[in-house]
């Protein structure tokens, strides 16, 4: 088979590859001051950067600050980084955490260091929390359907995501019950921009359990990218494993190209799936991107007819 092109140059999808070592060597940036923010503790660390629980000392509101590494720091990328960020500020939707500011700090001789500052959000993965509560099916169903609702929001402002996965989607608990919060644009691209190549995957970083097979093997990257990774997290999320669990990064990346999913049926028989959101599942999980549900709002009607359907 012949090697995807993003595995023949630098490991861009390594989250400690990515990572500036100065940053990721500091144990402790308690105390620091980032532009008015101060860094309370580290909340988690990926392949752009480190995330922080911040507070502003002259109104004492608590944030989520993410500091961008310093490889991202040449000039012309820090102007698109923060071009973007402003035009993430404007998703704002009840699912999605919402950006507040952005911009560069000197941190102790470092090169300027990208920061945003996003609402903090206080909750876990979607997947830990099915694990932990063990919904019923029409719970989990409610809570993907408003990751649905999120995610097409952003495509209604022509933003994909790229790097949809659990931790980057929070279940905190809210007034009606436990509700979903969308994190992380940090890799998002604007579809208005394509003719500049920003929808192409290239050196991007992804994670391998969720990356659709055009990411794999550096093709466009559409809605249908989303829909994807999606459709393996609503796998997670019925069958408790995700559908490619290899070795190494490397043969999952492999897997999502060139193997099918086993059905949940087979890998969750307990769980009783109704075929029809096997189906689901499967056709959201298609290779060819051209046979997935064209957009996140006819994945989430076909959801609610099959729960509709099935009395969930």
């Amino acid at each position: 088979d012949e090697v995807p092109a993003i595995l023949d140059g630098p490991p861009a999808w390594d989250a400690h590859a990515l990572l500036d070592d100065a940053i990721a060597e500091a144990d402790d940036l308690a105390g620091v001051h980032v532009g008015p923010y101060r860094l309370v503790r580290e909340l988690g660390r990926g392949g752009q950067g480190r995330v922080f629980l911040a507070e502003r000392d002259d109104v004492g509101t608590q944030v989520a600050l993410k500091l961008v590494h310093g490889a991202l720091a040449a000039p012309e990328v820090v102007g698109r980084f923060l071009t973007e960020r402003r035009v993430l500020a404007g998703l704002v939707h009840p699912h999605i955490a919402r950006l507040l500011d952005a911009g560069t700090a000197d941190l102790g001789g470092l090169s300027p260091t990208p920061y945003l500052v996003m609402e903090a959000v206080e909750g876990r993965s979607i997947t830990a929390h099915v694990a932990e509560t063990r919904p019923p099916l029409d719970e989990r169903l409610r809570l993907f359907g408003q990751v649905c609702e999120a995610v097409a929001f952003a495509h209604g402002r022509l933003v994909v995501h790229r790097d949809l996965k659990p931790s980057n989607i929070l279940v905190e608990d809210g007034p009606e019950g436990p509700r979903v919060k969308l994190l992380d644009f940090g890799i998002a691209k604007l579809l208005s921009d394509d003719a500049e190549g920003l929808t192409r995957t290239g050196q991007s970083p992804l994670t391998p359990e969720y990356a659709a097979p055009e990411q794999v093997l550096s093709g466009p990257v559409t809605v249908t990218t989303d829909v994807y990774a999606l459709g393996v997290i609503l796998y997670e999320m019925l069958a408790g494993q995700v559908p490619f669990d290899r070795a190494n990064s490397v043969n999952i990346l492999m897997a999502h190209v060139h193997e099918e999913a086993p059905r949940l049926s087979e890998v969750a028989p307990e769980a009783r799936i109704e075929p029809a959101i096997e189906e689901v599942v499967a056709k959201a999980m298609a290779k060819n991107p051209d046979e997935r549900f064209e957009s996140m709002d006819a994945m989430l009607v076909a959801l609610k007819r099959v729960a509709s359907a099935n009395g969930l």
